[in-house]
């Protein structure tokens, strides 16, 4: 049984996490991330079939700086990255063909996808988001080490007049806590255009 100090605490840091959420709302036009506040605005991505709340700093990756990072088969459709290049958002298309079923059946297939490549992975999400348009959207974020960094990765995927939109966000690790959530509202933004 808990304790009369213990429960003190916990209501204090729920206290400090929902004043935390409430100040880090990207609709107002910024959040404070990592020590820094970052600038948010919506924003029209990939051929403008969607609109989103990105940071203000977030420009489309070089061809050069592509080639260099990605493998040219591998590589995304499109990339909006930081000009450090270590925090990036990439997007990617499949067709209806490419990958069959409904919302759940996808989240599914992705979640055994991600297990089979990552098989220690802890998931810090795997959910099924909706926005206000009532746009579904497969979304999981979890560790993972890159050339001896850890790294946040977050994995996500919607469905847009009959093409899948696949996407991922990358930070260092070490701004897990703020990004996690950031990253989330950055989801539930989304806006079909």
């Amino acid at each position: 049984m808990e304790s009369h100090a213990e429960n003190i605490i916990k209501m204090i840091n729920q206290q400090k996490k929902l004043q935390q959420l409430q100040q880090n709302d990207i609709n107002k036009g910024y959040a404070e991330i990592f020590y820094d506040t970052i600038k948010f605005e919506r924003k029209k991505l990939c051929y403008e079939n969607f609109s989103m709340m990105i940071p203000t700093f977030f420009e489309i990756m070089s061809d050069e700086d592509m080639a260099v990072i990605y493998k040219r088969r591998d590589a995304p459709e499109f990339v909006y990255t930081n000009e450090d290049t270590d925090i990036n958002m990439t997007f990617s298309f499949l067709s209806r063909e490419e990958l069959e079923g409904d919302i759940t059946a996808v989240h599914r297939q992705m979640y055994e996808e991600i297990r089979s490549q990552h098989p220690n992975v802890k998931f810090l999400n795997n959910d099924i988001l909706q926005t206000e348009q009532y746009l579904f959207i497969v979304h999981f974020s979890f560790p993972i080490i890159v050339k001896e960094d850890k790294i946040l990765q977050v994995v996500f995927i919607f469905l847009i007049k009959d093409v899948w939109v696949f996407g991922t966000f990358h930070c260092p690790y070490t701004q897990k806590r703020d990004w996690n959530d950031i990253m989330k509202q950055m989801l539930l933004s989304i806006q079909l255009e």
